[in-house]
């Protein structure tokens, strides 16, 4: 369960970093026009999301060995996306984020605890 939960929220992540280079006005607040600066800033968004969902999902489905690191860095990135909402009023962005970076945090944080084989083996 739990691999699967970050597994989605990760993937979750990639496909709201593809939408937003597709589409980048979906990610606006009502009534906000768009500016020149919205395509880079999705694309650089994208160029982080996606790399990292996917490292995480490669993690998860076998060598396991570098998933606390990297769910760290993908909940502290998905904090940041948590700010970013709040700061400019994107409430998906703030709930989606908050919940990503609960489960790759609290994972992390369950890990970390429990070295050795035992806890990866009680992932799947």
């Amino acid at each position: 369960m739990v691999l699967g939960l970050n597994a989605a929220v990760a993937a979750a992540s990639a496909a709201a970093a593809v939408v937003g280079v597709l589409h980048p006005t979906l990610v606006l607040p009502a009534g906000i026009e768009p500016t020149a600066g919205l395509r880079m800033y999705a694309q650089a968004y994208a160029v982080r999301a996606v790399p990292l969902a996917a490292a995480l999902v490669y993690l998860l489905r076998g060598e396991r060995s570098a998933l606390v690191p990297v769910l760290t860095v993908a909940g502290v990135a998905q904090l940041g996306d948590v700010y970013i909402g709040l700061d400019q009023g994107i409430a998906g962005m703030a709930v989606g984020g908050t919940l990503s970076a609960g489960v790759h945090l609290t994972s992390a944080w369950w890990l970390a605890r429990r070295p050795g084989t035992r806890a990866l083996e009680g992932l799947a």
